[in-house]
């Protein structure tokens, strides 16, 4: 994929694929797809071509055509044999979401006819494939009753079907990825012809997609995702498997740790110093667990089996057994400490022991340890149950076995982990400093609230920097601002305004005020009372250019200094840690892939443009002039 330079090269590539499942489907017997384990793009594209699919009810296995998070649409024939199959709107929300499907769901809308226990799927298989070569059998005999597939035949229906999808991506992308709208394109350009100009449609789609700027991005997220979870950057035969674990500290953060190991089979002991915080934290672990199992339709044994591996105490009780102690207590170096001292006497001599701070530097914390070599970071992003990275965060003490452990860790409860070395604010969080930094600088030289959000969201961002101020919380943005100044007093300076804010009781969401007003919750208009806290500045037009610039460029230098000083392995740890983490734009690739593709040149004289106008904050990353005098990359 990543060698082909024209559009003609992807298409080629898609025919061949056709034609390939082409002779497949027109064999002149006929064939049974027994799927077991993950059918996902050209696996579900292979069962698609043939007459009959059962699936086992294996929790591992999943259909899907997940291309659209690829920037490409199913070229092997999916979009066409799909909406065929299931319906249009049912394959639609397939390709348009990357969704995956169990077993059972699959069979509700129709894209297999059985679903079987995997003990017995080659048996069936096999005498499906007889009954279906005899004429006892008719295919898609189990396709579900009532099925709605009809209705889209109706005069209109179709369009009115189409015109809601564009609308809905339109909506959710801004219209920044072509992929899901080209999927749409096909879609309806091919549903009515015969199926081999249908794959013509589908071919030249694919094709066209494959090399867009988009389509390269995300294939190259792709593999650097692939490449941090299969690679900890350490030998990894004594890693251990944790099985069990003590969660310190049952706050939001702690409640979301505890229900994301749980899920992946993990018994947890989860521990505040109160009854009534204990309580509350256990209530919200299994909150996260029931709706997660419900939408899974889990049975209602497996749901009450899930929540019960969660655990509440107040005391240090049924600590010595587990392999990993994890703390996520508030961002307090002395109570840390004490903690560490407390919970250490308590466990077993292999058990590690990991903090979830989020900027303090592991090397400090292990000062209160008696065995350093033991202790990790592991930096989870909120809310916990949905947000995918997790920085690996280790010292030069940290043992190797450590970091295999924790890496393993990560896997097994679906994360996909970043190894990075210790350092304040570890690599996540420091290139988010002066993203966040610059927008409230902007803020006090008058430019309107909405303006900075709407450039940086227009630009690929999920949310903008002020309204990420107050997801975040002004109180926990106040506590990390202040650890990034000590540690780089030339390039972070505490903002007043977060002081302001916070001596106003302006926390943010959770306080249902801070930039915005909140009702129940939900986000309402900006308050402009907020401007009075730094002087009512007149309002400043500046380009959205230039609003965008001067905070995403200070994000994208300042990961080229962490690959400078070493606290990034690679390039690709930094792309991967940066989309995953704190929502720099997919389709962008990430910091270094958007300064190859953008050029280090072409970055290099901007910033020193900012930088004559603005100061020394806007200075380049050493690494940065190196590469552009050099005229080299960053990527390989």
């Amino acid at each position: 994929f990543r060698k082909w330079e024209t559009a003609e090269d992807g298409e080629r590539a898609s025919r061949t694929g056709q034609e390939l499942l082409g002779r497949l489907e027109n064999l002149p017997i006929p064939v049974v797809a027994a799927i077991e384990g993950v059918a996902l793009g050209g696996g579900l594209e292979t069962a698609l071509a043939c007459e009959y699919r059962i699936a086992s009810d294996s929790p591992k296995t999943k259909l899907g055509l997940p291309e659209v998070q690829l920037g490409i649409l199913p070229g092997a024939g999916g979009s066409q044999r799909l909406p065929r199959l299931v319906g249009i709107r049912a394959a639609l929300d397939l390709m348009l979401t990357g969704k995956q499907l169990d077993g059972r769901r699959a069979k509700s809308i129709g894209l297999v006819d059985e679903v079987v226990p995997p003990e017995i799927l080659r048996d069936v298989a096999i005498r499906a494939a007889r009954d279906l070569a005899d004429g006892t059998r008719e295919p898609r005999a189990a396709r579900p009753k009532g099925s709605p597939q009809w209705i889209e035949n109706l005069p209109g229906m179709r369009a009115l079907i189409f015109s809601k999808a564009r609308q809905g991506v339109m909506e959710k992308t801004r219209g920044m990825y072509p992929a899901p709208l080209r999927i749409l394109d096909v879609v309806e350009r091919g549903i009515d012809k015969p199926l081999d100009r249908a794959l013509e449609i589908e071919a030249e789609g694919f094709g066209e997609l494959s090399v867009t700027p988009e389509a390269r991005a995300l294939v190259h997220l792709f593999f650097a995702t692939t490449a941090a979870k299969n690679d900890p950057g350490v030998d990894t035969k004594d890693a251990r498997d944790v099985e069990r674990m003590a969660m310190i500290g049952a706050g939001f953060m702690g409640a979301g740790i505890a229900a994301v190991s749980a899920e992946a089979g993990i018994r947890v002991r989860l521990k505040d110093v109160k009854p009534e915080a204990v309580a509350r934290g256990l209530r919200t672990a299994r909150d996260i667990l029931t709706k997660r199992a419900k939408r899974k339709k889990s049975p209602k044994f497996a749901v009450t089996e899930l929540v019960d591996r969660v655990e509440a105490t107040h005391e240090y009780t049924g600590f010595r057994s587990v392999d990993l102690v994890v703390e996520a207590v508030f961002e307090d170096l002395e109570l840390k400490h004490r903690i560490i001292r407390d919970a250490e006497p308590t466990v077993g001599k292999k058990t590690i022991f990991a903090s979830n701070t989020s900027t303090i530097p592991i090397a400090q914390l292990a000062r209160a340890s008696k065995r350093p070599e033991q202790m990790l970071g592991l930096h989870f992003f909120s809310p916990v149950e949905k947000m995918p990275l997790l920085e690996i965060i280790v010292t030069p003490e940290t043992a190797d076995w450590v970091t295999a452990t924790g890496h393993r860790y990560a896997k097994k409860i679906g994360k996909t982990p970043i190894i990075v070395s210790d350092s304040p604010g570890f690599y996540a969080n420091r290139i988010l400093g002066p993203y966040m930094a610059e927008a409230l600088q902007l803020l006090e030289e008058g430019v309107r609230i909405e303006k900075i959000d709407r450039a940086l969201t227009d630009w690929g961002y999920a949310v903008g920097p002020i309204t990420l101020y107050d997801e975040v919380g002004l109180d926990v943005a106040l506590k990390a601002g202040t650890v990034m100044a000590d540690a780089f007093p030339d390039r972070f300076e505490p903002s007043p305004i977060v002081q302001r804010m916070n001596d106003e009781g302006r926390l943010g969401r959770k306080s249902g005020r801070g930039f915005f007003l909140y009702e129940d919750g939900k986000k309402g208009d900006v308050d402009p009372e907020v401007y009075k806290l730094f002087g009512n500045p007149e309002p400043r037009k500046l380009p959205t250019e230039e609003i965008r610039d001067r905070c995403a460029l200070l994000m994208i230098n300042e990961a080229v200094r962490c690959l400078e000083e070493g606290v990034l392995r690679a390039p690709s740890d930094g792309d991967v840690g940066a989309v995953l983490g704190i929502g720099f734009p997919p389709f962008r690739g990430g910091p270094f892939w958007y300064l190859d593709t953008a050029g280090p040149r072409q970055v290099l004289d901007r910033l020193r443009e900012l930088e004559s106008r603005y100061g020394p904050r806007f200075a380049p990353a050493a690494l940065l002039v190196e590469k552009a005098e050099a005229g080299d990359r960053f990527g390989e």
